[in-house]
């Protein structure tokens, strides 16, 4: 990830600004880019939230007048909204409440930098699939690649050609180095030279992956049935969580 979008949202200014400067000390430290957007209250952050990727981390106050942290969270959901939200709290009762909008983690006030680390480590550790990007060099300049868009990678010669759903890019990456940049579940490596992103699969066609736009990548053959277990396993796991 090129650019990491976050956002504090705190009516009390110095305590916005106190947590905003722990942020940026975060990603200081971890040689993070960063975008950083502050914000006085619910309404303010509504206005700004206008697509579901405005910010990749959200720190979110609940205490405050006018819109509560949680009556605001839930509007961000229900704009679609995949931000990880971090509620700040006075108590930890209050973490119960944020079930509802499933907050990444919550913050009791007050609270100190090594906290602050310890939770952008898990969010980040956890970043939802939707927000992923893999970023390449091609076509002479860096580019974002939304982990979503990509159906598969193949090797061709010495370079990866990185298959999307309205292109394809060129770039002179191992497939083992771009395999572990994307490190996600939903990526299976089926083959020596093909990495295949299993949202995009369709069925399996005798030792061929079928995609749902006609492509079709090949499965190891001497790797057939571990990979058709693997595939099998990945349905099951995704059909658990989308319940």
């Amino acid at each position: 990830m090129n650019e990491l979008r976050m956002a504090v949202c705190d009516d009390l200014a110095e305590e916005r600004v106190q947590l905003a400067r722990m942020v940026r000390s975060y990603a200081q430290r971890r040689g993070l880019s960063m975008e950083l957007r502050l914000f006085a209250s619910g309404n303010e952050l509504l206005d700004a939230a206008r697509r579901p990727d405005f910010c990749h981390i959200l720190f979110l106050d609940i205490f405050m007048p006018g819109l509560s942290g949680l009556d605001t969270a839930r509007q961000l959901r229900a704009a679609g909204c995949l931000a990880s939200i971090v509620f700040a709290t006075t108590s930890q009762d209050y973490g119960v409440m944020s079930f509802d909008v499933q907050a990444a983690d919550y913050l009791v006030k007050p609270f100190q930098q090594e906290d602050v680390d310890r939770t952008l480590d898990w969010c980040l550790e956890h970043m939802p699939e939707s927000l992923r990007v893999l970023s390449v060099y091609a076509q002479g300049e860096w580019q974002e690649l939304p982990l979503a868009s990509i159906s598969y990678i193949e090797v061709l010669g010495h370079q990866c050609h990185i298959h999307t759903s309205r292109r394809t890019l060129v770039v002179r990456r191992g497939l083992d180095d771009l395999e572990g940049a994307i490190d996600s579940r939903d990526f299976l490596r089926c083959h020596r030279s093909f990495l295949v992103n299993l949202n995009c699969v369709e069925r399996i066609q005798g030792s061929d992956f079928c995609l749902s736009d006609g492509s079709l990548v090949p499965i190891s053959s001497a790797n057939l049935t571990k990979i058709r277990n693997a595939y099998t396993d990945w349905i099951y796991r995704k059909a658990w969580e989308n319940k």
